[in-house]
């Protein structure tokens, strides 16, 4: 049975700062949550609708409920029958100067392409995702479905914008911008120390990044599409900088 205290904090879990402050995040559907447990993330709560016969090893018994009980705290238009709560993994306050290729992500606010981006990401092998201040939370329920449990695996350093120039600078890191005016992603020598910046959907990437990066760009007809969505730009320059690279 569900009870109103766990209905209520599932419920505000919807918000940012109830997120951050309780410092939980939620999961739907049974491939979803055995990943994420799988990944070794520890769980806070698994909620299983009645008559379900799924087995979860080693996190404990999950609260049976009523369907209705389900529709009651699913954030999905059709409630999966499981529905877990996770706590959030440890965030990095820094990347070390050895780490690799990153994908940053400036202010991205749509959750479907947020948690496509970080699913595209890791599979070409890129773990090292920086976000601006002012993108969507990666533990938003709609991010989290999106990014069928790559949020396991990656791991996300927030930052303003100029503070990722500063710190790019300070590492001798390249900051690639996704822009229309650039050089073709196909000529441009990739490097595992390149810092790879996609744009905010409505307004592209920030000032800060244009003003010292260079720009990349994938060649099309620009006469008849204006441009490409976000995610599907994002998932095209990283298989050219995986296949350039060698990471494939």
């Amino acid at each position: 049975m569900l009870t109103k205290n766990q209905e209520k904090l599932i419920r505000s879990l919807a918000l940012r700062k109830n997120r951050k402050k309780s410092g939980l995040f939620v999961a739907e559907g049974l491939k979803l949550v055995k990943d994420l447990i799988s990944a070794g993330l520890a769980v806070e709560n698994i909620f299983q609708t009645e008559g379900s016969s799924e087995a979860f090893v080693a996190t404990g018994q999950p609260v049976e409920i009523s369907l209705q009980e389900m529709k009651s705290i699913s954030f999905l238009e059709t409630p999966s029958p499981v529905l877990a709560l996770f706590k959030q993994p440890t965030r990095l306050s820094e990347f070390q100067s050895d780490t690799g290729f990153i994908l940053l992500l400036d202010r991205i606010q749509d959750p479907g392409n947020m948690g496509t981006l970080l699913r595209t990401a890791l599979w070409y092998g890129v773990e090292n995702i920086g976000l601006v201040k002012g993108s969507v939370d990666v533990f938003n329920p709609k991010v989290v479905q999106a990014s069928m449990s790559a949020l396991a695996h990656v791991q996300c350093v927030e930052k303003s914008a100029d503070e990722w120039v500063e710190w790019s600078a300070s590492k001798g890191r390249r900051l690639l911008v996704a822009d229309m005016d650039g050089t073709p992603a196909a000529e441009m020598n990739w490097t595992a120390k390149d810092v790879l910046v996609l744009g905010n959907e409505g307004q592209g990437c920030d000032v800060a990044f244009k003003a010292v990066g260079d720009k990349v760009t994938l060649p099309g007809n620009a006469a008849k599409m204006e441009s490409l969505n976000v995610a599907v730009s994002g998932a095209t320059l990283l298989y050219a900088y995986a296949t350039a690279s060698n990471a494939l």
